[in-house]
């Protein structure tokens, strides 16, 4: 049995406000992966100066004791991104036992915990490009408060830069050595502060940089999976609607079928009625 005409017409209001929300949520996403691309080229300059500092310093390779260590878990703060939040837990549950994880995105931490596993320290994925330097600072502090009791290097676990790729795992801490070092010693810089000292201070520095990259590169990842996420229901939406316009193009040639059929019975009983009234005038 056909719909009637105004629960279809229902329906396909609500598919296009549906519509609407979905392309403003895919253009918000776009903008935000484009803004964090942007970002990454400031990132990359801060640690190029602060490798250039340990450089000049000739500050010796960081040491770090064995043992499994810290992973920093970038995965997403909310839905409509597919299923990258959980591509991202399944990665998490895989590392070695005894790591301590550290989670930005407050979905993806419900998901571990779900599966039993606890974080050391979470936070959630910022919004937007900015954000991201507060929360790297406030990462690094974790990373160095927790490295105490969690021996080992730092890992970081995310998503590649690209839809349906799987989860990627790599290495923050210690840096790799680098093979362009030069071959004589540099002459030491002035400085105020000992040496030893504001190597320290470098190396968290470094730190830093390199977690506000991978924050950088989990916020753009996580916006691309939301683009991609969008186009599949903005395609669905479409079909949805090219379904809904034929029901209601078929509702409105039934209405039509209806009131054409009550006015000719309506006609014909009107035209009864007139000519047994001059039937009986007749009389």
């Amino acid at each position: 049995m056909t719909e009637r005409l105004e629960d279809v017409r229902r329906r396909r209001a609500v598919i296009d406000d549906i519509g609407e929300v979905v392309g403003a949520l895919r253009a918000i996403a776009s903008g935000r992966v484009s803004e964090a691309h942007g970002a990454q080229r400031a990132i990359s300059s801060y640690d190029a100066q602060v490798s250039d500092a340990l450089s000049r310093l000739a500050a010796p390779a960081a040491i770090v004791q064995q043992g499994p260590g810290l992973a920093l878990v970038v995965g997403a703060a909310q839905g409509f991104c597919g299923g990258y939040p959980a591509r991202v837990a399944e990665a998490a549950l895989q590392l070695p036992p005894d790591t301590g994880l550290l989670v930005i995105g407050q979905r993806t931490r419900a998901m571990l915990e779900v599966a039993g596993s606890t974080p050391l320290w979470s936070a959630d994925m910022p919004t937007a490009a900015r954000f991201v330097p507060p929360l790297a600072s406030a990462v690094t502090d974790a990373l160095l408060h927790f490295g105490e009791d969690h021996p080992g290097p730092i890992r970081a676990l995310s998503g590649h830069d690209a839809p349906g790729l799987p989860v990627k795992e790599w290495q923050v801490w210690p840096p790799e050595a680098s093979d362009d070092a030069p071959r004589s010693p540099p002459a030491l810089p002035l400085t105020t502060l000992s040496v030893p000292a504001l190597i320290r201070a470098l190396l968290a520095e470094a730190l830093f940089a390199e977690v506000a990259r991978t924050l950088m590169t989990g916020l753009q990842i996580e916006n691309r999976a939301r683009v991609e996420a969008m186009a599949r229901a903005q395609s669905s939406l479409k079909t949805r609607r090219a379904e809904v316009d034929q029901q209601y193009r078929q509702a409105r040639q039934e209405q039509m079928t209806t009131e054409v059929i009550e006015l000719s019975t309506a006609g014909q009983a009107a035209g009864g009625r007139a000519a047994g009234g001059q039937t009986a005038g007749g009389r």
